[in-house]
């Protein structure tokens, strides 16, 4: 297990309580993979508690990639396995 911290919006959820897995971005941030068959729907989504699913994996990962006006940036600290860090 692994800490990581960054900075996005407080309404960003990151538990793990989906069938997608979190994945690392280059920049450190992180996104959610869904296993999908149907390619018209996105696999890179974010998940809000507010909104729900986010189509694109940097939505509110920072002010100018907000998708609403409830943004308010917090640091989130998330525990990843190891298989997430890679």
């Amino acid at each position: 297990m692994k800490e990581i911290k960054f900075k996005a919006c407080k309404c960003l959820d990151f538990e793990p309580n989906y069938t997608a897995k979190r994945q690392m971005l280059g920049n450190g941030k992180l996104f959610w993979l869904r296993p999908v068959i149907d390619k018209t729907y996105p696999a890179m989504v974010q998940f809000c508690k507010k909104r729900g699913r986010l189509n694109y994996p940097e939505s509110c990962l920072r002010k100018e990639d907000a998708k609403c006006n409830d943004y308010e940036e917090i640091e989130h600290c998330i525990m990843l396995n190891e298989e997430e860090i890679k």
